[in-house]
């Protein structure tokens, strides 16, 4: 006789199943899906694995909630729309179709996307072993290879985290969750509302500030990606967060105390008066230096990458170095043969994020209304694609032959979600790879809390 299981674990999953209904109304595109489970939620949105009836793929669904309801929630769903909506680059995720339904608040966004089988989160600390220099390496020069697509149109992802960055058990890297991208404008102030937003949507992205976004200076376009590549460069060496700030004033101190006080220039820009006497009282300090930063009783130093990681996170945006004298950068020397060609991020996609970021609400309404609409006649996941985009192919991008990663659970993760959520699963996506039969680097399952 089958075994059943606990009334208690049934109720558990007879509710689940119940929210996952009511999260996930599809409409009239519930024809075409089927949602399975609620994966991951994030500050714009919750994620959901679900079955695409035509394709017979798995995929993940991210729903934005009232995308309409305000200006802020508005410019960013229409942001991440436009980021997505033409590019076409081996490691950032795939868009495959959106449509929207209507909500009690406004309009629900739904954004079809490739389904990972999990994320660098859990490839980090889903295990107590540390992660070879070759797989940091190849991780790394993934990275910089889709940031540097996206810099070279002048967009920064500003959000850049190991949970937004999704692997599947071949070691490829794909960017994901675009809800903070924005078109870089340098030496810009974001108004009031957006910071706000931005410096208090989760507390797990304090690690990942850049100084300037901590200090509220003029905003250095694209050089706050490179600040968040360096900490989590840093955090697959360590497998612990470089400076593991728990609120603003304690990032700040953090980062003040290890790499010493900023210098005059830095301060003079600081717009918040309060930040700049937190920051005097805090007294002159030397810093640490880069080498006892980084330094592990159980990690041997490698000095490449340490060098990579002060010239990525240089207190001075003006002197961090860019995403591509990073790529090129001696720590990436084997990859050096490979020829890097990214192909042109197209055009329309700046014009595109460009023109919504001084919109009143009601123009922002009536863009989420005609960009979905447009976006299903168009039929993006019928495998037509536009001018102008990426030549990249998978077999474009250099294979990582140290072995494959462990997912195991049936649980998948997609774009949006906390480090709460790193859970890992079966993927649509995955490429094939002769590597499979060798041990995998993390085997343990991260529970799924939400």
């Amino acid at each position: 006789m089958k075994n059943k299981k606990p009334a208690f674990n049934r109720i558990l999953d007879d509710l689940a199943r119940r929210q996952l209904l009511l999260d996930f109304q599809f409409g009239s595109a519930g024809y075409n899906f089927e949602a399975i489970r609620n994966i991951g939620a994030g500050a714009f949105g919750i994620v959901c694995e679900a079955y695409d009836k035509i394709t017979g793929d798995k995929v993940a669904i991210k729903k934005i909630g009232h995308a309409s309801a305000t200006p802020t929630l508005s410019r960013r769903t229409l942001r991440e729309l436009r980021v997505l909506r033409y590019i076409k680059h081996d490691n950032i995720i795939r868009l495959r179709d959106i449509f929207r339904t209507s909500g009690s608040l406004g309009i629900n966004v739904f954004m079809v996307m490739d389904l990972m089988e999990g994320s660098l989160y859990h490839v980090i600390h889903g295990t107590y072993e540390f992660l070879e220099y070759d797989l940091i390496t190849f991780f790394m020069y993934q990275l910089l290879r889709g940031l540097k697509y996206l810099h070279t149109a002048g967009i920064a992802h500003r959000d850049l985290k190991p949970s937004n960055l999704l692997v599947n058990s071949d070691c490829h890297l794909r960017i994901a969750d675009f809800g903070m991208a924005k078109l870089a404008i340098k030496h810009e102030i974001e108004n009031i509302e957006e910071h706000c937003f931005y410096m208090t949507q989760h507390i797990a992205t304090l690690p990942y500030r850049a100084p300037e976004l901590l200090f509220v200076t003029p905003e250095h376009s694209t050089a706050v990606d490179m600040w968040a590549v360096g900490c989590i460069f840093a955090e697959m060496i360590l497998k612990r967060e470089l400076f593991p700030g728990r609120s603003v004033s304690s990032q700040i101190k953090i980062i003040v105390t290890q790499l010493g006080t900023p210098p005059d220039k830095i301060m003079d820009d600081i717009r918040c008066e309060r930040t700049k006497n937190f920051i005097q009282d805090l007294g002159f300090q030397p810093g640490w230096g880069w080498p006892n930063i980084m330094a592990h009783d159980e990690r041997e130093t490698n000095e490449m990458a340490i060098n990579l990681i002060s010239q990525l996170m240089d207190m001075d945006a003006d002197k961090r170095v860019d995403v591509n004298q990073a790529i090129y950068h001696s720590f990436f020397k084997s990859y050096w043969n490979n020829e890097i060609n990214e192909g042109a991020c197209p055009f329309k996609v700046k014009m595109d994020m460009a023109a919504v970021e001084n919109l009143p609400h009601e123009k922002l309404i009536a863009l989420i209304i005609k960009d979905t609409r447009a976006t299903e006649d168009e039929h993006l996941n019928s495998g037509s694609t536009s001018s102008g985009t990426s030549s990249l192919s998978p077999a474009s991008i250099p294979s990582y032959t140290g072995g494959s990663l462990g997912f195991e659970s049936e649980v998948s993760i997609s774009g949006t979600q906390t480090e709460n959520s790193e859970t890992n699963s079966q993927s649509s996506g995955s490429r094939p790879d002769s590597r499979e039969n060798r041990p995998p680097l993390c085997t343990e399952e991260i529970p799924l809390e939400i």
